[in-house]
């Protein structure tokens, strides 16, 4: 079926043709289409331990924030963190905006940063930019444990309550710590519970178009949750079954999460219970009416990540395991999507056999809509990680899909783990590396040519997109 497309014009775009989409992700993306930085987060020489949530540092560099110049491929400005600040080990960070309704200054950018002992950190993003190093921290706030996804909820879709919002999850507690953006005195809103009885890791999903509602997963529990954002409460949660109550919508515990426009359906990742026999899969939850409801268990989407296009046309499962991206199309409200395309990351999945030069098994996807309409995914390499650069990245078009059954291979980079970070910017895309030395992989968005690899303090661990200067757009004069 055919999706509606929303397209929001500002008059400050970079790019002529690109557009302002509204598939939601970290919170941050209608600040891509701006001029401005890839920011890389790196742990230096500190380490964590994620069962305890404990940080260490050993010698040698300290954490930083990296602020590369994707046109010059070199670092321009960076925030160290100090050991004043003790051992910071970099999760999930975002770019937000504190709106400037009266006049009085401007609006005012910040990058807000989740670090694994239990801290949120705050940059004055101008400040940063302006090279003013470790002034430019705002402070440190102090949240629940094992803290790992973060997500911006703007001003404009916080339903003109005047403030942004940073919603923290805690995979220690269970929980998501709120954070009012520009108010950086203490937590605003903790432990806004996302659990029944096991806290574990999990994700947000939030989309204007679900205001006031949010839905979030747990990797310990066999549940979907939606929770009222702005009164910060659980109202209603899907328990899926066990595998000998009923294989069909069998879910030993939840991960990845999307929302399509075209039916209104949730997507959940579900993983199954091997020692009952459980398969894992995608569960496509409809939540119209007093109920949640499971429409269907795909289980020949069977990765841990989903996500939805940009463009708001596709469901995009993301299987590193099997070494593929499966496509999914809505249909009707209450009817079970179509899984349509299903694409193998590397040519006839050498990448399951570790062979030598094969960049495949894909992590995280990042998106760039073209000035035809159509859509650029791509998606980060985990695999041969040979520290040659041979992973790469892997992208298609969406025009491709039906006719192009493998990602095209972009070397140049290659990550140190199972995790690679990846975000769209200024008509770019960049990737986290460790080989063959530390720093961003950076590509052309609508060629997918390699535009070069930028060094950055070593152990990168995130990347995110800043503008140079506060865009407003997700103010109300946007």
């Amino acid at each position: 079926m055919a999706i509606a497309r929303s397209v929001l014009v500002a008059a400050t775009c970079l790019l002529g043709a690109a557009v302002l989409v509204s598939a939601v992700q970290h919170g941050d993306e209608r600040h891509a289409k701006a001029e401005g930085f890839f920011v890389a987060l790196t742990n230096g020489n500190c380490t964590a331990d994620y069962a305890t949530g404990t940080t260490s540092c050993g010698d040698g560099p300290r954490p930083t924030m990296d602020f590369v110049d994707p046109a010059s491929m070199e670092v321009v400005a960076s925030v160290p963190i100090t050991p004043e600040f003790g051992p910071v080990v970099w999760s999930d960070a975002v770019y937000m905006e504190s709106c400037d309704e009266e006049g009085q200054g401007g609006h005012r950018g910040y990058i807000l940063a989740n670090e694994r002992g239990s801290r949120i950190v705050v940059v004055d993003a101008a400040k940063a930019i302006a090279g003013e190093g470790e002034d430019a921290i705002i402070t440190t706030l102090p949240m629940g444990s094992r803290p790992v996804h973060s997500y911006g909820i703007p001003h404009i879709d916080g339903m003109g309550k005047g403030v942004g919002e940073y919603w923290s999850h805690s995979d220690g507690d269970g929980h998501f710590d709120v954070v009012k953006v520009g108010e950086w005195d203490d937590l605003h809103v903790p432990k806004v519970t996302a659990h029944v009885e096991a806290p574990g890791h999990g994700k947000l999903l939030w989309d204007s178009d679900l205001w006031p509602f949010g839905y979030a997963t747990n990797t310990k529990e066999p549940y979907l949750y939606e929770i009222d954002m702005e009164n910060y409460n659980m109202t209603r949660h899907i328990k899926f079954t066990s595998h000998g109550e009923n294989p069909l919508a069998h879910c030993k515990g939840t991960h990845g999460i999307a929302y399509s426009k075209g039916n209104g359906h949730i997507y959940a990742t579900c993983s199954g219970n091997k020692t009952e026999g459980g398969e894992n899969g995608l569960v496509e939850i409809n939540r119209e009416g007093d109920e949640l409801v499971l429409v269907k268990k795909h289980e020949l989407a069977r990765g841990g990540q989903v996500y939805e296009s940009s463009d708001g046309a596709w469901i995009v499962s993301i299987d590193k395991a099997n070494d593929e991206v499966v496509f999914l199309e809505a249909n009707q409200p209450g009817e079970a999507s179509s899984v349509v395309h299903v694409v193998s990351a590397s040519p006839d999945h050498c990448a399951l056999d570790d062979q030598e030069n094969c960049g495949g098994k894909p992590g995280k996807v990042a998106f760039h809509d073209m000035p035809d309409g159509s859509t650029n995914f791509f998606f980060s390499f985990t695999s041969p990680n040979d520290k040659l650069g041979n992973d790469g990245l892997g992208f298609i078009n969406s025009k491709d899909l039906g006719t192009k059954d493998t990602l095209t291979n972009v070397k140049g980079g290659s990550g140190s783990g199972k995790y690679r970070a990846i975000r769209a910017g200024g008509g770019r895309v960049a990737t986290i590396m460790a080989y063959p030395h530390d720093g961003l992989m950076i590509v052309n968005g609508e060629t997918g040519d390699l535009e070069g690899t930028a060094k950055t303090n070593m152990g990168t661990s995130r990347v995110i997109y800043v503008p140079t200067a506060p865009t407003g757009f997700y103010c109300s004069d946007a």
